[in-house]
């Protein structure tokens, strides 16, 4: 019955205890990874905004101007 609790013992020694700390850092550099994916795709996001600000900024100007246009005529 010794021997038994023994072999367990080191068998979770040897085993279990690396088992669970290398899921515990797999999990952690993923959810890092993920963290900055999340970041770049919220950068994109952002820039996406910029740029349709923009469109709508050329397309109040090229509507000023056909306006003047309109109303010189």
């Amino acid at each position: 019955m010794e021997n038994a609790v023994d072999i367990i013992a080191t068998l979770s020694a040897v085993v279990v205890l690396p088992a669970i700390i290398f899921a515990f850092v797999y999990k952690v550099k993923k959810n890092k990874h993920e963290i900055e994916k999340l970041k770049y795709q919220k950068e994109i996001l952002e820039l996406e905004l910029q740029k349709d600000a923009v469109k709508i900024q050329l397309l109040e100007q090229e509507n000023k101007n056909l306006d003047k246009i309109i109303d010189a005529s």
